[in-house]
């Protein structure tokens, strides 16, 4: 029976991909969905409550499980270059998904997702000692780094070139994470 269930839920994440490629989130309906799947529409709702929910579980089964086993595995760096590595592959899909705004967009899903992931490193291992980092909670830390890469992401998969290789993002991330913005700046090239 359990089988039966996971086949279910991956054919109406699969259904919603696939429509996906050649329509907006929004005029996706719950029926297109079922269709494409080819299920019953009332199957749907033994799943999922609406489609922003399946979005939200097309995300966990995609990427989200896999970066958990990686920061159990302490292996949280390989876990953000894995997310990275998949955006771009399904750079389609995440498109068309960055662009769902509002209540229930997917950066706000991807927002949470890295939120909770940073928080799980803050929990699992000590900050180190550095003057001024003690004043803040783990949640205003892991809430500035999940906003922070979640805006990259989507800029570079909605905006920026597409050509720039995964490794540059990555690196790039982790300059903006390094340095403070005046630390960035030029004030010489200042005209």
């Amino acid at each position: 029976m359990e089988r039966k269930r996971e086949a279910t839920k991956v054919l109406l994440q699969e259904g919603l991909k696939e429509l996906m490629k050649s329509h907006s989130f929004d005029k996706i309906t719950v029926k297109m969905i079922t269709d494409e799947a080819g299920v019953l529409r009332p199957t749907f709702y033994n799943y999922y409550r609406d489609k922003y929910e399946l979005l939200e579980d097309v995300f966990q089964e995609d990427v989200g499980k896999r970066m958990s086993k990686l920061l159990d595995d302490g292996m949280e760096e390989e876990a953000i270059k894995l997310l990275v590595l998949h955006m771009e592959r399904e750079r389609a899909f995440y498109r068309k998904a960055f662009e769902v705004t509002g209540q229930n967009s997917f950066e706000e899903i991807l927002e949470q997702y890295l939120y909770l992931f940073f928080l799980e490193c803050l929990t699992k291992y000590p900050l180190k000692e550095q003057p001024g980092l003690n004043i803040w909670r783990k949640e205003v830390i892991a809430k500035h780094y999940s906003l922070s890469l979640a805006s990259v992401i989507k800029a570079w998969v909605m905006y920026e070139k597409q050509d720039i290789p995964v490794e540059e993002i990555i690196r790039g991330y982790y300059i903006l994470m390094n340095h403070s913005i005046f630390e960035l700046i030029d004030k010489k090239e200042q005209s």
